[in-house]
Parts: C-alpha cells; structure tokens; sequence
C-alpha cells in the first residue's frame, strides 16, 4: 500500500472511533482501522482509502511486552517504570488474526491502527514511530477527541505524513 491522498471515514466511523478509544482514558485505547481503497477520480496514480469499520481492541500493554520490543526495535526508553497503559498500548495479536480474518471474508483490508493519546497530542510518538512494522496508516486521538490520520512509511529517514480525510455519512 502507497501513501494515500485522501481517507474516507464512512458512517459513522469516526465517532465510533474517537468514543471506543476515549471510553479507556485514562490509558490508551486502540484499534484497527479496516476498509479498501479506490483510485482517484482523474488520476491513476493516486488513491483514496475509505474506513468502512473500526475494530475495538483491548490493549493488553504490560512491560514485560515493552522489554521484547525494546530487543528487538533497539527502542531505548530511560524510565521504563513509567511505562504504563496511560502512555503505551499493545493490540491483542488474537484479535489482529480474528479481524483480518473478518476483513478478507468481507473484501477488505486491515488499513491500519489507531491509538489514543489521553495525555498528550494527537501526533506519532518517538515510540509509535518505532514500533511500526509496516507502511500503514495511524490515526491518533487526543484527550479532546481531535482525531488526526498519518501515513507511517516505516522508514527510518521519512517522517510521518498527516493526511486529510473526510467524513462521509
């Protein structure tokens, strides 16, 4: 998947997002962002992703998860005692596998995740950025339920980029 143009939140997406994920605060919620894209109109080259279904998930953060993928991401944090569920989320593998499942069944795709930030700003942490596995999607949302979509190039040299959507009932 390439870098979006536009996100098409369908329904009522969007409120189900920014309430699912506010419901938890003070810790972070998160969720899967699934749907399928279109090519703009006029212009093969660029394309527009429209978010059919958001997919709850618990986040089942412990620091023990923190310790495997500091190993692994060479993720460094000084205070891992303030890492906590107000400032970090895991999403279930479990329900990763059951929602993919679900979205081929339906001719969709897992697009990406979204998480809140009950705390902060709704911008890609130095953390977020490197826990990403895969270009994607992230959509963040702030304590204000202000939602903010990124695309996550899952590159070391690129920085996130914000990406316009809109909201089509």
């Amino acid at each position: 998947m390439k870098n979006p143009r536009l996100i098409n939140f369908e329904g009522n997406c969007l409120e189900i997002l920014s309430s699912s994920l506010l419901a938890v605060a003070p810790e972070e919620g998160c969720a899967l962002l699934i749907g399928d894209q279109q090519q703009c109109k006029g212009n093969k080259h660029e394309n527009l992703l429209r978010i059919q279904l958001i997919w709850p998930c618990c986040n089942i953060w412990r620091p023990d998860i923190f310790n495997l993928v500091e190993s692994s991401n060479e993720l460094k944090v000084n205070e891992q005692s303030a890492c906590s569920k107000e400032k970090r989320f895991a999403l279930d593998p479990r329900e990763q596998l059951y929602a993919q499942r679900w979205a081929r069944e339906h001719n969709w795709w897992i697009l990406g995740s979204a998480h809140s930030h009950p705390k902060g700003s709704a911008i890609p942490s130095s953390v977020d950025l490197t826990w990403t596995n895969a270009p994607g999607l992230m959509a963040i949302v702030d304590r204000l339920g202000t939602v903010r979509v990124w695309w996550i190039a899952n590159d070391q040299n690129s920085q996130p980029i914000e990406v316009e959507y809109l909201n089509h009932k």
